[in-house]
C-alpha cells in the first residue's frame, strides 16, 4: 500500500502487513494508520549476510599494484563492532538570502574506537529497524560516550558551516541563519574489522556491515608497481627541471626555474606517496557532502 510521511509529505509504498514505517526521504519513523511519530528512538541496521573478509579481499584484488593472489590471503580476525551513532535531520537557511538553503541528514558517531574512522561518514538513512537486544551478542557493543545534546550542537555547527560555505560561493555574507535540528534517534551501526596476512606481513581493513562498502583497508603494493611509480615521479621532476631551465633562459630570471620545479615536485610527491610505498591504504567511501551518494544537499 502507499503511505504519506507526516513530516515531509513524501509518498512511498510499504507491505500491507506493516504497521510502522520509516520514511526513505526524511528518516521519520511513524505509525501508518495514525500518522503519529513512533516513540522508539533506538535503532540498528541489520548486518549483511556476505562474508566481510571475502568482500574486503575481493575489493583489494581490483586495486592498483595489488598481488594477483591476494584473494587467497589468510584472514586472521573478523570482529563486528556495533557503533552508536546519533542521527539528525537538518534544515538551514539564511535570514538574508532566500537562495541559501540546505537540507541534510547527519550521523554523529557517539563512541567506540571507530568513532574517528566514521567521522563525516555517509551513513544511509534507509534500512534501520527498532533495536533488538539480540544484536548485543553478535559482536562488540558500545554505549554512547557522547551526549545527545553535544552531538546536536555538533550537527548544528556543521549546518552553519555549510550555509557559510554556500554563501561564500555566491560572494555573499550569510547574514544570520535559521537552523532546524530534528533528532531521528540513536542507531547502532555495524562495522566489520578485518585482519589478514600476506607474504608474512599483517594488514587490516574496515568494512561497512550494512552493504559491504570498504571504508578503509591496507594492502601490499607489488615491487613492479612501486618501480613504475618511482620512474614516473622522477620523470615528472626531470620534466619540470627542463621546463624551468628553458624558462630561465628565455626570460633571464630564476623565477622560471622555480615555476617549473615547484609544480613538478608537488606532482611527484603525490605519485611517490601513493605509488612508491610498500603498504597502501585505500577505501571506496567518500566523506559526507563530498562525492556522497547518500547525503547530497537538496535545494
Amino acid at each position: 500500500m502507499e503511505v504519506t510521511c507526516p513530516v515531509c509529505s513524501a509518498t512511498f509504498k510499504v507491505p500491507d502487513t506493516v504497521t510502522v514505517a520509516t520514511c526513505p526521504y526524511c528518516g521519520t519513523t511513524f505509525h501508518i494508520h495514525t500518522g503519529e511519530e513512533a516513540k522508539e528512538e533506538h535503532y540498528f541496521f541489520p548486518p549483511m549476510r556476505k562474508d566481510a573478509g571475502g568482500v574486503l579481499l575481493k575489493f583489494l584484488s581490483r586495486q592498483y599494484g595489488a598481488p594477483a593472489d591476494i584473494t587467497d590471503a589468510k584472514v586472521t580476525k573478523k570482529e563486528l563492532h556495533w557503533v552508536p551513532v546519533y542521527f539528525f535531520y537538518l534544515h538551514g537557511r539564511s535570514r538574508r538570502w532566500s537562495t541559501i538553503e540546505e537540507i541534510r541528514f547527519v550521523g554523529i558517531p557517539a563512541g567506540s574506537p571507530l568513532r574517528e574512522l566514521l567521522t563525516d561518514y555517509p551513513f544511509p538513512i534507509r534500512g534501520k529497524r527498532f533495536f533488538d537486544e539480540a544484536v548485543v551478542k553478535k559482536g562488540r557493543y558500545y554505549d554512547p560516550e557522547l551526549s545527545r545534546e553535544k552531538a546536536e550542537g555538533m550537527a548544528r555547527a556543521l549546518m552553519e558551516r555549510a550555509l557559510k560555505s554556500e554563501a561564500a560561493e555566491e560572494d555573499k555574507s550569510l547574514g544570520g541563519a535559521e537552523i532546524e535540528v530534528r533528532y531521528l534517534g540513536l542507531v547502532h551501526y555495524p562495522v566489520w574489522e578485518i585482519h589478514y596476512e600476506y607474504g608474512g606481513e599483517s594488514f587490516s581493513g574496515y568494512v561497512d556491515g550494512t552493504d559491504g562498502r570498504v571504508i578503509r583497508a591496507e594492502y601490499p603494493l607489488m615491487s613492479g608497481a612501486r618501480k613504475k611509480a618511482t620512474l614516473l615521479g622522477s620523470g615528472v621532476i626531470v620534466a619540470g627541471l627542463i621546463f624551468g631551465l628553458a624558462a630561465t633562459g628565455a626570460y633571464g630570471s630564476a623565477w622560471g626555474l622555480a615555476g617549473g620545479l615547484v609544480p613538478a615536485l608537488a606532482g611527484a610527491f603525490g605519485i611517490f606517496r601513493k605509488g612508491a610505498v610498500r603498504k597502501r591504504t585505500v577505501g571506496e567511501v567518500g566523506r559526507a557532502n563530498r562525492d556522497n551518494l547518500y547525503f547530497k544537499p537538496m535545494r
